[in-house]
């Protein structure tokens, strides 16, 4: 820990909150409290903890099929600092501070079911050929007053309200803080825009070159946005579809691919784009259907994958087109680069830029070739469609050959039994609109 970091906790002072811990396999932290006495010595030698903390399901149950559960005696691995650093957060509207860790086992090998190190393995991929991807999220998110989420209708239509500055200006000291945060932290947040509905906001964070720290800076970047509106007595929520009858949340991510001149391979200083960018989206769409579970994780995930709703349906791709799944933005030829626009606001950075990343690599190496560009509105067109439920999703997921090749076969494992889990608990819940529907009418 530097001086400069052991200074501002300092100010803080010794009694802070310091909560060291990992992210698992839905973006959640998992982690412990430290004492401030045991901070230098846990940022050198990480901490105990166990190995299945990073495979529970949504509420923090154990994975009933689990090999890191009974199997194993529940063993303690090692949490590690991801290099990171500590870094201030907000918690039950105190100051916080976070020390990311990332999972090992006891001989301090790397944990398959830890997303950073998913992800950090296909960025090895690519080093290996010399090839360095610049990435770019854009989270979308709703922020509410506090005081009215009880009262929310999330059934009822309301009007949209697009690039509204006074959206923005009745968010102004929330959007204020959140820039000062991330500029102590070096999380490049750029622009902030309101979305197609009432209090929903996109921000977008820079290009970087470094997949794994970009990854990093979105989920901190959520952490900050969700304890900052506690401060400031709202509530986020980057859950993909809150409202039925409004714009969902998306996670849209952009990626363009240098060489080791820096030159972007995707620019051949035409409008189309390379030979390249083509063979990578035709791997991103020939490994959507697989890949689908990992960007829309979640039971709510599949309501925002609707017709006619900004959000992707179809597998496809087009130039300039917001209804397609793959876009290829216009502008300046040395930015030319893909923007993915499946992913939820639910998904976990990590895995999503796993997924992308792992599928336009393939489709680079074997040169597939994508199907036709579609122009006008995607939703018209008889064409593949990504899956339009959980349970399928899983089982596209589930039965991928591609998968297996991508990700650590222990993951594949893991993760499908989480989402199995999660599903078998919506599928058994009887819900109050299910109860006025049929209690007395049948």
């Amino acid at each position: 820990m530097s001086k400069s970091e052991l200074d501002w906790i300092l100010k803080l002072g010794k009694n802070v909150p310091i909560i060291a811990a990992a992210c698992d396999l839905n973006g959640i932290w998992r982690g412990k409290r430290i004492r401030f006495n045991s901070l230098e010595k846990v940022i050198k030698e990480g901490i105990r903890i166990p190995l299945s903390a990073s495979c529970v399901d949504i509420w923090g149950s154990d994975l009933e099929d689990s090999p890191y559960l009974f199997e194993s005696g529940d063993a303690d691995g090692y949490g590690l600092p991801t290099g990171i650093g500590p870094i201030p957060f907000f918690s039950n509207k105190k100051d916080s501070v976070l020390l990311p860790l990332w999972l090992f086992d006891n001989k301090k090998e790397i944990s398959p079911i830890d997303p950073r190190h998913i992800l950090n393995s296909i960025c090895n991929k690519y080093k290996d050929l010399k090839l360095y991807p610049v990435v770019a999220f854009e989270l979308e998110f709703y922020l509410f007053n506090e005081n009215k989420v009880r009262s929310l209708n999330f059934d009822s239509p309301e009007f949209t309200n697009v690039l509204s500055i006074t959206d923005i200006e009745n968010h102004e000291e929330f959007f204020d803080e959140l820039y000062d945060l991330c500029k102590k932290n070096n999380i490049p947040m750029d622009g902030v825009s309101s979305e197609n509905a009432p209090n929903q906001f996109e921000v977008n964070l820079k290009h970087i070159d470094d997949p794994l720290k970009a990854a990093d800076q979105a989920i901190i970047f959520k952490r900050f946005i969700k304890g900052i509106a506690r401060k400031h007595k709202k509530r986020a929520t980057f859950m993909a579809k809150p409202f039925s009858k409004i714009s969902g949340s998306g996670m849209h991510v952009h990626f363009s691919l240098l060489d080791k001149n820096k030159k972007n391979i995707f620019n051949n200083n035409t409008d189309l784009g390379s030979q390249t960018l083509k063979n990578a989206v035709g791997g991103i769409l020939d490994s959507l259907k697989d890949s689908t579970l990992i960007l829309a994780p979640h039971f709510n995930s599949y309501k925002r994958l609707r017709p006619g709703t900004h959000a992707p349906l179809n597998i496809c791709w087009g130039y300039e087109n917001r209804t397609a799944a793959i876009r290829i933005p216009g502008g300046d030829y040395t930015s030319k680069r893909i923007e993915h626009r499946v992913a939820g606001a639910d998904a976990n950075p990590y895995l999503v830029l796993s997924s992308i990343l792992a599928s336009a690599l393939e489709g680079i190496l074997k040169k597939i070739e994508p199907l036709k560009p579609l122009t006008g509105d995607t939703y018209q067109k008889k064409v593949i469609q990504i899956a339009q439920s959980w349970d399928q999703a899983i089982n596209d997921f589930e039965k991928s050959k591609k998968n297996k090749n991508f990700y650590f076969e222990t993951f594949c494992k893991v993760f499908k039994n989480c989402k199995k889990q999660e599903l078998e608990v919506f599928n058994s819940r009887i819900e109050n609109f299910e109860l006025k529907t049929y209690l007395e009418e049948i």
